[in-house]
């Protein structure tokens, strides 16, 4: 008898672990030099252009649109598919010290130090993701979290290093 109400906890744990995990639809840009640049769908609204060479891909980032260009030669190729968004990695300190934050106004930050398209993914403390955005050719990247409760966020650069920031 004790072993039903331990199963019904087990159950109800396993199911509110199941919901807070979050998956998104995703557009990988799988480089030749091994990086993978990935867009958030539908959030980011990627849309893949080819020009003399250059693959052009323009998205949406705190409602403006950017974009990001490879040379042909750089992809390897293109694929969708789904990224866990509760996967947050240890920091490793040698590759940190390149970027630096600055919060601009309530809740905007402007990230710099990047290498261009890096991937920022932004989560909340509960585990999801609050923010997806794509850095631009110059190494910046600005996130949005005017929307956002006051409080502590997780930054992912490349599910690479992560790092916190605080909203005050």
């Amino acid at each position: 008898m004790k072993t039903k109400p331990f199963l019904t906890l087990l159950l109800l744990w396993t199911m509110i672990v199941g919901a807070m995990a979050e998956e998104h639809g995703t557009l990988f840009v799988h480089l030749k030099d091994g990086t993978i640049v990935q867009f958030t769908l539908p959030v980011q609204k990627p849309v893949v252009s080819f020009t003399r060479g250059t693959m052009k891909v323009a998205f949406q980032e705190n409602g403006n649109e950017d974009y990001v260009s490879f040379e042909r030669d750089q992809v390897e190729n293109l694929t969708v598919g789904t990224t866990d968004v509760t996967a947050i990695e240890d920091v490793k300190s040698d590759e940190c010290q390149r970027i630096s934050f600055d919060l601009t106004s309530a809740g905007v930050v402007r990230v710099s130090g990047l290498q261009p398209s890096d991937r920022l993914q932004v989560f909340g403390l509960d585990g999801k993701s609050v923010s997806a955005v794509v850095s631009r050719h110059d190494g910046e990247a600005t996130v949005d979290l005017i929307q956002q409760p006051h409080g502590i966020y997780i930054v992912s650069v490349n599910q690479r290093f992560t790092f916190k920031l605080m909203k005050p």
